[in-house]
This record gives structure tokens, sequence and C-alpha cells, in this order.
């Protein structure tokens, strides 16, 4: 047997990889899950929209000698089937790499270790070129002359760290492509991206946690974007579950949100907006602290209003990608069926939880504590609301009527109860245009004194009625 070693085309081998389908933000996130696996407690992104543009990302990681930078520079420079430490956030050690060269056309590694900084770089028109694989590398003296002024103060503060890296983005080709302002489009994806590391990062970045990092955009922290809002005093933690499989621990952990009116407009910011509050239900998988994946039911349930405030945190260790088809952009992952049975259950008693309270915001209709304004009816045929006709004030008010404006009085009572749109008004919550949980407290206020004051009751029997009223108790 005859056997040939056929090494690939360089060329043409790095530009299919370029297609894998990466976004900027997922494809950055790539970068910064290097720089925290390799010890990172500080990393700094630096970015200039005006031409000739750039992003570079520094660490105070724990660097490589220029043999380790040459070997990270290599396609594949990890085997998948590697044993991995905890803290690997890694996959294929193909990242670095596709990540980068899916957005430009030069990638730039600077790196510091053993009081040695080196740098190599992987230009694809130099590729071509040469049409093989050759990477440059360069000497101290070329990387002060090429990066010293063009990214002012990066290389002083890379040397003022004991160990670290940077990782420089040039010649933007894909991730401007078409763009007839490459400025405001530069700008824009610097802001989606600022926003989703936000929020994959949030443990990380969470200053309370055992081992906070610290990740900055031009100098401007950003801040943790936690999607369980686990600090807010209306969020209801369920309890902890786990899920063995090959020996290895799954952490589930259900969550409820407060209901929307429990929310102060910092909440809300620091959310994203109200669409992400409400409409990202599902589960969550965190791969070593990472958020990986969110917003999705693995089609164990489906999404619906209420449903919303159910979210599901499943923590899986690194040892079980395998399993979970994790992807090299680490952005998508299936559902194992071996586990697929035990979390249903979970998701069922979540899910309950989320809807017992929204029944409860809706009038407390489950709640006999109270007088309501609406009633729930159900026949065989409908389910519908009604008017309660036994309140007292209803029947305080009739009684003020002639027979004639008592008739009169009913039959616009009947048209209400005709009328209430119900369609329109789930069409405007699952858009999340509707405010039908708002603060009511003044109006509760004002409709109060206004409704005090019937001469067929006495002021102490109507205002004992009043407060019994649902809707004056819950926004008293």
């Amino acid at each position: 047997m005859n056997v040939q070693v056929v090494e690939p085309r360089a060329d043409i081998l790095v530009e299919s990889t370029r297609s894998i389908g990466y976004t900027f933000e997922s494809a950055l996130a790539d970068i910064i899950d290097n720089s925290i696996g390799n010890g990172a407690t500080h990393i700094d992104v630096r970015f200039s929209s005006i031409d000739p543009r750039y992003i570079a990302i520094l660490d105070d990681g724990c660097g490589m000698t220029p043999d380790e930078l040459i070997i990270a520079m290599r396609y594949g420079s990890k085997n998948v089937n590697d044993q991995r430490a905890e803290s690997d956030l890694g996959r294929f050690g193909l990242g670095l790499k596709t990540a980068s060269l899916s957005q430009c056309r030069k990638l730039t590694v600077i790196s510091k270790k053993n009081n040695v900084i080196s740098a190599a770089s992987w230009d694809l028109d130099f590729i071509i070129e040469q049409q093989g694989w050759s990477l440059k590398v360069y000497d101290y003296d070329e990387i002060v002359n090429q990066y010293n002024k063009a990214i002012p103060g990066i290389l002083e503060q890379l040397n003022a760290y004991e160990t670290g890296t940077i990782v420089i983005w040039e010649n933007f080709d894909k991730m401007l492509e078409g763009a007839s302002e490459p400025d405001t489009l530069f700008d824009e994806k610097i802001s989606i991206a600022r926003s989703h590391l936000e929020l994959i990062y949030h443990n990380f970045l969470d200053k309370t946690s055992k081992s906070p990092i610290e990740i900055r955009f031009n100098y401007l922290p950003l801040a943790a974007k936690d999607p369980f809002l686990t600090k807010h005093p209306g969020t209801q933690p369920l309890s902890e579950e786990y899920i063995n499989l090959e020996g290895h621990n799954i952490k589930v952990k259900p969550y409820i949100l407060p209901y929307i009116n429990k929310l102060s407009p910092s909440d809300i910011e620091l959310l994203g907006t109200l669409d992400d509050l409400r409409n990202k239900q599902g589960i969550y998988v965190y791969r070593n602290n990472r958020l990986i994946i969110w917003g999705t039911w693995f089609r164990l349930d489906t999404k619906n209003e209420l449903n919303k405030l159910a979210r599901i945190r499943v923590d899986i260790p690194n040892s079980l990608d395998h399993i979970w088809d994790i992807d090299i952009k680490k952005s998508t992952a299936s559902l194992p069926n071996s586990i697929k049975q035990n979390l249903k259950f979970i998701v069922i008693r979540a899910i309950g939880s989320s809807e017992r309270v929204y029944i409860h915001q809706g009038n407390k209709l489950i709640n006999d504590e109270y007088d309501h304004v609406w009633e729930l009816r159900k026949t065989k045929e409908e389910t519908f609301f009604k008017i309660n006709k036994e309140l007292l004030i209803y029947k305080a008010f009739l009684e003020s009527l002639s027979a004639e404006q008592a008739k009169q009085f009913k039959a616009l009572i009947k048209l209400m109860e005709a009328t209430v749109p119900f369609k329109y008004a789930y069409t405007l919550l699952a858009k999340n245009e509707g405010t039908f949980d708002k603060d009511y407290s003044d109006e509760a206020r004002k409709l109060f004194q206004d409704l005090s004051s019937f001469d067929t009751m006495s002021r102490e029997e109507l205002i004992m009625a009043l407060e019994k009223i649902d809707f004056f108790a819950n926004n008293a």
C-alpha cells in the first residue's frame, strides 16, 4: 500500500472556514473564552470604528512562550477528545483562528510569558500570495513599529502585566460587507456585542461572585445582565435538582421572574428591553458558567403568555460536550435524549409556577380572600368573564337608580361583558405593547374617594366593602 500525505490548500481551506456562521458578537466571545480559560481577570477590548479600524483584546492571562504561540496559531491546536480543565471554555482548538478570520483578513497575536514578548499573524492576503501555510512571526522591534502608535498604550499595558496576551483584528471585510456607512455599522456591531457579552458572561461579571472578571470596552466596564434577576426580592427560585449522566452531574435550577409591575426602570434597563425580559422564556444552558444557549424549551413545551416568567438554568460541564453536540461557535446545542424525560418533569413544574403567578396577578381569581370585580364563568361550550353582580357597591348603585335607569345600566353592563376584547388584549401582550400591568395606586385612591359616597349605604359600610375588592386591596 502506498500512503501519500495530501495537505489541503491553505488559501482555500482558510477562506472556506470563514463561513462557519460566526456573528460578530459570537466571534468576539470566542476570543474572550480563551482569555478566561487562560486565567485572565482583566480583559480590555479596544477598538476604533474610524479607518484604519481595529479591534484588540488584551488580557492578563497566563500568556504564551514563542513556541506555545506557534502551536496556538496552528489550526486544530487541541484534540477535541482531550480531557480539559474544568475552567476551559474552548472546544476544538479552532476558535482563535476561525472566529477572528470570520470577521477580518488579518489576525495578530502578541503574548508575554517569562518576560519574553512574541508575536505572529495570519494574513489572508499573504497566504494567497505565498500559496501555503505561511505564518508571519515578528520580533519585538517589529511589534513596536507596527502597533505602538496604531493602538496607543496597549503595548505598555501588556508590559505592565507579568503575563498576558493581545489578539488584534485588522482589515475587516466580512464584518462590514456591503455597508454604505461602515463606521456606523461598526459601532452598531460593537453595541450589540457589548449587550451580548454582558448576558453570556454575567456570572463572571458579577462582582459578588467568587472569582469576578472585569471586561471593558474602550475603558468602560461591562455590567452583568442576570437573566434570572436572582437578587430581586420578587424572583422565586425553585428547588435545585441534579441529573446524573455518565458519572457527571447536570445541575438544574428553575426561576420564576417577578411580574412586570414589580420591576423598577433600572431592573428593566439592566435586562435590556421588555422584550428580552418577557419573551426569552425557557431553558438557559451554561457550560462552565458561561451561557451558550437560551430562550428555548427544546420542544419540551411551547412559548406562550403564561410561560413567560419561567426560566430554567441548566449547568453542564465541558466533559459532556459530546452529549450536547456543542458546535465550534459554542452557540448551539442539542438536548440529549438521555436527560429529556427528567428535564421535562422540571419544566412542567416550573411552567405551573409561572402560570400561577399570572393567575394570581389576574385579579387573584383563585383567592377567595377578596371580592372580585370580574368573575370567571365556565360552561361546556365556553369560558368567559362577567361583572360580579354580588358586589355591595354594584347593588348599592342599582338601588340609587330609578327603575328605568337600572334597566339601562344593566343593558350597558351586558354590552361591556359581551365586548371584552380578549383576542386584541392577547395580541398586545404577545407583542409587549400592552400596559395592563402598570401601577394603579393613584387611580385606586381617586376611585376609592369617588365611590365612597353612595346614599344607600353608610360611609363606614361602603368603605369596608371597597376594601374587600381586589383592585383596591392590590393597589393600596
